[in-house]
């Protein structure tokens, strides 16, 4: 699976550093985009650490934290919206770990996140978009069509709202990392809304689209990919083969073939310290070599043999040998 780096949740619960991004990053205050879908989880945990930094929870009830965002003053509901996440996220998780429920969040919840939802007003400047933000992420995770359709509009927010991208790009990130669990009509909706994300200028937002439309099966998403395989930037174009390759689609072998090579980064490196450094040539490389082994396309044995003695990666010298002894 494509996947977008995010740092892991801290022990104490505080947000993570932000990455350290050079001055050629395309990407501004983001985290940089990979060429690897974080679980949905700590990526929602790290929107909000981002939206909300300096918040702890409380042990305020799902319904006592609407009631927050409905009434509280303005403090009090970034408090609420915090609180919230945390615990719609731990519930999901609970219920994938088939544990028994602690806040009892299910459908039934959906009426109370609309209300709240419609409750936020109209939006005047981009101190207004996190809050709206959250609650239609959350709608969306519960299976509403309108939290999907929320997002899809979020995604659209022009520069007065959104002048640093960051809104447009969690927005896409959500409904990409969501598009496996949503039925036919929103996950449709949300695959055009992707596929018309790969032309926008924000190199950001078109790599989290690529990323996204692996989980995004639909009539345009093959298409849409294979254009990506001709983009000038290795990110991107590395990207669309890796969601293709999600998809069970050879057509960006060749793209992957590119990705193993070294010269490769180097080449679109240049004189930019900040492009491609170790650990994301690392995981770009090793994700490569794995979805090519994923298609039934792994270099023939004596390039792996290569690969598992004189590759200077040790990732890759260990993945080559995991391949090589049938892993």
């Amino acid at each position: 699976m494509t996947e977008i780096e995010i740092p892991p949740p801290t022990p104490s619960g505080d947000p993570p550093p932000p990455a350290p991004a050079g001055p050629e990053s395309p990407y501004k205050n983001l985290l940089v985009p990979l060429v690897v879908v974080p679980a949905l989880i700590a990526m929602v945990l790290v929107l909000i650490w981002g939206f909300f930094s300096g918040l702890t929870g409380s042990e305020s009830t799902p319904r006592e934290n609407l009631e927050l965002l409905l009434h509280g003053g303005f403090n009090e509901r970034q408090q609420a919206a915090f609180n919230l996440v945390r615990q719609v996220l731990e519930e999901k998780h609970r219920q994938e770990a088939g544990q028994a429920s602690e806040w009892d969040i299910d459908a039934s919840f959906l009426p109370e996140l609309r209300a709240a939802r419609e409750a936020v007003g109209e939006w005047e400047s981009p101190e207004d978009i996190p809050i709206p933000m959250v609650l239609s992420s959350l709608l969306a995770q519960l299976g509403d069509p309108d939290g999907v359709r929320q997002l899809e509009e979020l995604t659209r927010l022009g520069e007065s709202l959104d002048p640093e991208g960051q809104y447009r790009v969690y927005a896409a990130w959500t409904l990409g990392a969501i598009g496996r669990e949503l039925e036919e009509e929103p996950r449709l909706e949300a695959a055009r809304t992707l596929i018309e994300l790969l032309e926008h200028p924000d190199e950001g937002l078109v790599l989290v689209a690529t990323a996204g439309l692996q989980n995004l099966p639909s009539p345009g998403t093959l298409e849409a990919l294979r254009g990506m395989l001709a983009s000038r930037s290795l990110d991107q174009r590395g990207t669309a083969a890796l969601s293709l390759a999600a998809l069970r689609d050879d057509a960006g072998q060749a793209v992957l073939r590119e990705m193993l090579r070294m010269e490769s980064y180097d080449a679109e490196r240049g004189d930019s310290p900040y492009r491609w450094p170790p650990k994301r040539v690392s995981e770009s490389r090793s994700k490569a070599l794995e979805a090519l082994k994923e298609l039934d396309l792994a270099p023939p044995r004596e390039d792996l043999e290569r690969l598992a003695e004189e590759d200077p990666d040790a990732n890759v010298r260990a993945l080559a040998r995991k391949l090589l002894a049938g892993g």
